[in-house]
C-alpha cells in the first residue's frame, strides 16, 4: 500500500488477521479518522474516531485492539478502493440517497478520501456510487497522471 506522503500507520494482529491502521486525517480540533484494512486487502474495511491525543505509530498492541473493536464497519453508502499506485481511497456517497434514482443527480456525487497518503479530496458530482465501478473511481483519483483536481 504506498503512495505519495504516507500517512502515519502502525500494524497489529487481530485474531491472526494482520490489519494496517491509518490515521487518515486530522481537523484543526486534532480529532482524526483512524482507518483499518486487511493487510490482504479482504473485506472488513473498518473506521474508528482517533482522540487529538493518539498518535498510531505509537499504539501498543492492546490499544490497537481496542480502537480496532471500536470501530465500525463501512456502510451501503461507503466503499475502498485501491488506486493504481497502490493508495488505499474511501469513497463516501455525499448529498440525499433518494436523489440517486435520478431524479436529482445534481444533488449527488462521491467524494474519494486518500486514507494511506496525501493526496487532496476529489470530490465528483453528478454520479451514484452504487453505480460506479471501482476501475472507474481509480481512474477519477490519478494513476500515472497524477491526482485528479478537486472540484472544491
Amino acid at each position: 500500500m504506498s503512495g505519495g506522503g504516507r500517512r502515519p500507520r502502525q500494524e497489529g494482529l487481530i485474531d491472526g488477521t494482520p490489519w494496517t491502521l491509518f490515521d487518515a486525517g486530522r481537523t484543526a480540533s486534532g480529532l482524526g479518522l483512524g482507518y483499518f484494512v486487511r493487510d490482504d486487502l479482504g473485506a472488513g474495511d473498518r473506521r474508528a474516531a482517533l482522540a487529538a491525543e493518539i498518535e498510531v505509530g505509537r499504539l501498543d498492541d492492546e490499544a490497537f485492539r481496542r480502537l480496532w473493536e471500536a470501530g465500525r464497519g463501512l456502510t451501503a453508502t461507503e466503499r475502498r478502493v485501491v488506486d493504481d499506485g497502490g493508495s488505499v481511497w474511501l469513497a463516501q456517497v455525499t448529498g440525499p440517497v433518494w436523489a440517486e434514482g435520478g431524479t436529482a443527480a445534481g444533488a449527488i456525487g462521491i467524494r474519494l478520501r486518500c486514507v494511506s497518503a496525501e493526496h487532496p479530496v476529489v470530490e465528483w458530482n453528478g454520479v451514484a456510487l452504487a453505480d460506479t465501478p471501482d476501475a472507474a473511481l481509480a481512474a477519477r483519483v490519478g494513476g500515472s497522471e497524477g491526482v485528479a483536481p478537486s472540484s472544491d
